[in-house]
């Protein structure tokens, strides 16, 4: 009889893995030091790597232990995972965010839920020290000058301006807002107490990549598809029910892009047609027991707490 050689998969060097990240750190490098008093001086590696390191290291530190939550629960499952695809960009905040791909059949509907919801619950145990702590290092400072560019928030405001006849742009310079989430305004209000008319805070490198980091939450945690929240609704709902629920939340976000801000609209077209809206079946449909009936809650409790109506506006 012939001897069956049975060869252990090999383990490479996550080369990729580690290049995307070096790379995101340098993008995210460049981002922070732009958005300190050092981008006053002379690009050296010395100021850029100083005034960059608070917002770097915090944000990519969010993003880490985000993408590692799923890739530990998922390796405790038995789920063929891939170490975090971190996304490296040479503009806005450095970054796109990070990935991990799986590779093999979700075992269970409970197995979908812990490793959806281990993300988004680690992220956010880094993200709201690091929030507190930047939010405790921001600058409150008078709000000076008119409102400007309102009209350019939305498609729908800015039909309405046309309609008007008002300008859209008013040539004068403009001030970038980030909007709050129930969860940075009450953050804010914990740390600074109610603001004065005409004040508002000038955000802390570190709080603004907490900031990101739970934007980040939010993008994942919406409920369709196979984002984390799709994920979550899936373990939840069962495939049929999760697919109902993903068109109705899929309509949702796109009324939010048309009334609300070009944001949710750029993100409606991603989930629509890039992620998608079906969830594909577990090997089993073994509904969840009532812990992680809670942890699912829990899980779309925090999507409502993260939610910005206007994320970024002018």
């Amino acid at each position: 009889m012939d001897e069956a050689i049975v060869r252990a998969p090999t383990r490479r060097f996550p080369a990729l893995h580690l290049g995307l990240f070096l790379a995101t750190v340098a993008t995210t490098l460049w981002a922070g030091y732009l958005l300190s008093p050092l981008a006053a001086r002379a690009p050296t590696l010395p100021n850029v790597v100083r005034g960059g390191l608070p917002f770097a290291s915090s944000l990519v530190a969010i993003l880490f232990t985000h993408e590692m939550g799923h890739y530990l629960v998922a390796r405790h499952h038995g789920v063929l995972a891939t170490l975090p695809y971190f996304i490296p960009v040479p503009f806005g905040a450095g970054t796109l965010g990070a990935v991990i791909r799986m590779r093999s059949q979700l075992p269970s509907r409970r197995a979908a839920l812990d490793i959806a919801a281990a993300g988004p619950l680690a992220g956010l145990a880094v993200a709201v020290p690091l929030l507190l702590w930047g939010l405790a290092h921001s600058e409150v400072q008078a709000v000076t000058g008119p409102a400007v560019g309102s009209a350019m928030v939305s498609p729908f405001a800015l039909v309405q301006a046309l309609l008007r006849g008002a300008p859209i742009f008013s040539g004068e310079p403009t001030a970038q807002y980030f909007g709050d989430s129930l969860l940075t305004m009450a953050a804010a209000r914990l740390v600074h107490g109610p603001l004065p008319p005409g004040m508002d805070l000038t955000l802390h490198p570190v709080a603004f990549a907490a900031w990101l980091g739970l934007l980040v939450t939010t993008l994942n945690l919406m409920p369709m598809g196979q984002l984390d929240g799709g994920h979550v609704l899936y373990a939840l709902l069962g495939r049929r029910g999760a697919h109902v629920a993903s068109r109705v939340v899929s309509a949702g976000l796109l009324l939010a892009g048309l009334f609300l801000s070009w944001n949710w609209l750029v993100w409606w077209l991603v989930t629509r047609f890039a992620v998608g809206l079906r969830h594909p079946p577990s090997a089993s449909e073994e509904p969840l027991d009532p812990v992680r009936g809670a942890v699912a809650v829990l899980s779309f409790v925090l999507f409502v707490v993260t939610f910005v109506p206007v994320p970024v506006s002018f």
